[in-house]
């Protein structure tokens, strides 16, 4: 009796190309949805313009004839400007070069000097119910413009953060004084090397004077709060020797510095 034979396996060698068939499939789709959003974000592109520029361009009744600019001086679309009245000068002086620049921060701080001098201390520029501590406010040039320095007995009570009432009315001429000039401030409080009286350590004492003081100058004389900053340093930048009770004085202030950036 014969051994029958096994038929050999047919092996497939082109299996391959049903998984590339797959691959092409799915990228034929993916290419299909794709070119399906953009033709579709086309259309709702010319769509939404189509409805903005219908909108923007209807009559808008509330500007008078006299005042319409535009294409035929018709008036019409929110794109259209009104006439102005009248051409007023800059609010604050411009500084093309850098020579101009310093000219106009040494011209302008010796105007807040003489008005602080004259407001404060009159022709004797001294307190006379208060000789030898007369100078409660002092202006120094700085690398970015000038400062004021409000020593801190003067306007404040030991461990307080808000400006006592009978030193206001000066802060007010300061504050006044510098809404003139149109320029960026910044409000630093400083205080000496001793442990702070009161709930507050001498970071926390520092910080809130100064930011204090900024929402006094914008509720009570409307000082634009984008002009406005504040810092507070604490013991870290005396300007005085912390180891005499005249250089702690001197040390616990207030500073404002008027900024200058280019142009």
């Amino acid at each position: 009796m014969g051994i029958k034979k096994k038929c050999p396996e047919f092996e497939n060698h082109e299996r391959w190309l049903v998984s590339y068939a797959d691959m092409v499939t799915l990228l034929f789709a993916v290419f299909v949805v794709l070119y399906a959003i953009q033709v579709a974000g086309q259309k709702q592109e010319k769509k939404v313009a189509g409805s903005m520029q219908e909108s923007f361009n209807s009559p808008l009744e509330d500007i008078p004839v006299d005042r319409r600019v535009g294409p035929m001086e018709a008036g019409y679309g929110i794109f259209d400007h009104f006439k102005g009245e009248s051409v007023h000068p800059p609010l604050i002086q411009k500084y093309p070069t850098e020579k101009a620049k310093i000219r106009i921060i040494d011209d302008e701080m010796l105007h807040t000097k003489t008005k602080i001098e004259e407001r404060f201390y009159g022709e004797q520029k001294f307190r006379e119910n208060d000789p030898g501590n007369a100078r409660i406010v002092n202006i120094h040039r700085t690398t970015k413009g000038f400062k004021l320095e409000l020593t801190a007995r003067h306007f404040y009570a030991a461990g307080s953060t808000e400006v006592i009432k009978g030193a206001r009315k000066e802060l007010d001429v300061v504050i006044e004084l510098l809404k003139e000039l149109g320029r960026p401030v910044t409000v630093e409080g400083h205080t000496d090397s001793t442990k702070a009286s009161g709930p507050y350590d001498n970071w926390a004492l520092s910080t809130l004077r100064a930011t204090n003081v900024i929402r006094y100058m914008i509720s009570k004389h409307g000082f634009p709060a984008t002009r406005l900053s504040a810092a507070g340093y604490a013991d870290m930048q005396p300007i005085a020797h912390n180891g005499t009770e005249s250089g702690r004085v001197l040390n616990r202030r207030i500073e404002f510095h008027v900024e200058y950036d280019s142009d």
